[in-house]
């Protein structure tokens, strides 16, 4: 399961590549406010199977603390 945890470190959009972190998301300039918005939800949904799964996972804890803060940094138009 640890492989299956790190997996979701990153996160592969269909349509606008791979984001390595959060911030790489919110940094794509390509990218409206909704979509990025999006994005992070899609991310943060995928991580709820894996924290289900193995609520210790350290990897993805952090990166739903991370989704959290990005997602808090859009909303708030601090990006």
């Amino acid at each position: 399961m640890a492989t299956e945890a790190l997996k979701f470190a990153k996160f592969d959009h269909p349509k606008h590549g791979t984001y390595e972190s959060p911030e790489h998301v919110l940094n794509d300039d390509r990218l409206s406010e909704t979509e990025k918005q999006m994005i992070l939800d899609e991310w943060r949904s995928s991580l709820k199977h894996i924290l289900a799964n193995e609520p210790d996972a350290p990897e993805v804890r952090s990166t739903h603390r991370s989704l959290d803060e990005a997602a808090e940094r859009l909303a708030a138009g601090r990006i």
